[in-house]
């Protein structure tokens, strides 16, 4: 029997696009009529007075704390207020997009394509903001089974991989499989140098690479570090490693549009300069004072408005498996910078409908602790229409009646229950993204970044600083004895051995 062949169906539009790049097509980003068709959009139609007895959401609660959220804007924008980090201001990412050179872009993308003409694959290492973003936009913007398509079908790019983002030595090894037999480089991700995780995997990775290639390997090894000291800068020197800086003052969560994201997305052949693009245009867009003209000051205060009202978690709910990835960044972005002195909302991402078969009805019925916000793609990159059948026996021919196709049906994954769980209690708000591509997920990223750091000032924070994520760190420390962490480790280890345990 033959293998099955696609009849009916033409090129993959996601890969006519990643070949199309390759040969240097683009879009027309800086031209306003092709902005203005690409430009995402925030739809609060479903937020407020929602009909059942949960405190609900009004346009005059956002009204009222609309002098706050102005305020906080002004600050923001004069590097005023509680922004800093070991004295360094942590606004760096608000006027990046304007000071990034087409130089630097051009300087990036030809060091992505001389390390990737001479590799199979390239692994970007990296946890938290030196990883979540790369891959979030790496696989919005390419196919999902990136790595099984032929070279010439990626846009003749390596394959991609990421390590260093968790500690499972069954997830490591399973991925050094996937790199058997091919020749690898890598981008070690770290603005300290010292981030366990990562640290960990750039150590057995990079004596891999040497155990095969000697000096070679350095060729095939690049770095992404602080900008000035710090134990990769060390190294790097040391051994001749191409290096690229983060930013002293951009952390980690507020990083994509730096060299931290940009040289892994220039790997994949992700267009940079659009992605750019989109920051700069969302940028201009929220620089108004205006609240109601200004996104990211009405997803704050909508934000601000449901914690006041009891809202503890918020479900980031999308119909696009290839954005499921920006709300996982969200999922960072949010909580890390809002939760501080028991403030902020837990936030949930959700790929919908699969989740809706899930948790779905404790969105719908369950406690009334809930906001929702949809990130609904209205065009896919392909069109998929539904076959008539002749016996009807799951009642769906009605669809191709109606007109309909996945396409829009996918709109209705979030349309229904964005009514749905309107009407069951559940204020929610939709940013609809026209199209996948780079421009787009710029503009979701400075959207989002603004709007939490007015968060921040709105709860009366620090929303650049993270002192909980230190705390873990110090007790992986204490318990695995690291110098320096001895007498820590014995006082953790002498409490533990006091607490009565309880197993069943």
């Amino acid at each position: 029997m033959e293998g099955m062949q696609l009849i009916g169906f033409g090129e993959n539009n996601s890969i006519r696009a990643q070949k199309q790049r390759r040969k240097g097509k683009k879009n027309p980003f800086n031209e306003g009529p092709w902005q203005l068709a690409n430009r995402i959009s925030l739809d609060l139609t479903y937020l407020f007075d929602t009909p059942g007895d949960a405190p609900s959401i009004t346009f005059e609660d956002i009204e009222d704390i609309a002098p706050q959220v102005i305020r906080a804007h002004r600050m923001l924008k004069k590097d005023q207020g509680d922004i800093y980090d070991h004295g360094i201001p942590m606004t760096g990412w608000q006027n990046l997009p304007g000071e990034i050179t087409q130089e630097h872009l051009k300087e990036i993308k030809s060091a992505a394509r001389g390390l990737g003409s001479q590799i199979d694959a390239f692994v970007s290492l990296g946890i938290g903001g030196s990883s979540l973003g790369i891959e979030a936009t790496f696989k919005a913007l390419t196919h999902t089974y990136f790595n099984q398509l032929s070279r010439r079908e990626r846009g003749d790019v390596p394959e991609i991989y990421f390590l260093g983002q968790n500690m499972d030595p069954d997830y490591f090894r399973d991925t050094l499989d996937m790199l058997k037999g091919k020749t690898v480089g890598m981008n070690v991700i770290s603005k300290s140098g010292t981030t366990t995780e990562t640290a960990i995997a750039f150590r057995i990775l990079r004596n891999l690479m040497e155990k095969n290639w000697g000096q070679a390997a350095k060729s095939l090894i690049y770095v992404t570090a602080g900008a000035a000291t710090g134990a990769l800068q060390e190294l790097s020197k040391h051994e001749g490693y191409k290096t690229f800086p983060i930013p002293d003052n951009i952390a980690g969560r507020y990083s994509v549009l730096t060299d931290a994201g940009l040289v892994g997305l220039a790997m994949a052949n992700i267009d940079i300069e659009e992605f750019a693009a989109g920051f700069e245009y969302m940028r201009n867009v929220t620089m108004s004072d205006d609240l109601w003209e200004n996104p990211s000051l009405v997803h704050a205060g909508a934000r601000y408005a449901a914690w006041l009202k009891g809202k503890k978690i918020e479900v980031v709910a999308t119909n696009s498996l290839p954005l499921y990835g920006i709300a996982r960044w969200m999922e960072q972005l949010f909580p890390e910078s809002e939760g501080h002195a028991g403030h902020g909302m837990w936030v949930s991402p959700s790929l919908y409908p699969e989740k809706l078969h899930a948790n779905g009805q404790m969105v719908q019925q369950g406690e009334r602790n809930i906001l929702e916000t949809f990130l609904m793609l209205r065009e896919h990159d392909n069109r998929i229409t539904i076959p008539h059948d002749k016996n009807n026996l799951d009642g769906l021919n009605f669809l191709l009646d109606k007109g309909q196709d996945m396409n829009s049906i996918n709109r209705t994954v979030i349309e229904g229950p964005a009514y749905a769980h309107y009407l069951g209690d559940v204020p929610n708000m939709t940013i609809e993204i026209p199209r996948k591509n780079a421009f787009c997920l710029g503009e979701i990223y400075y959207m989002m970044e603004k709007s939490v750091a007015i968060s921040g000032y709105l709860l009366g924070h620090n929303p650049f600083t993270q002192p909980g994520v230190e705390d873990y760190k110090r007790a992986m420390f204490a318990l695995l004895g690291k110098p320096g962490f001895e007498q820590e480790g014995k006082e953790i280890k002498d409490k533990i051995s006091k607490m009565k345990r309880v197993k069943i």
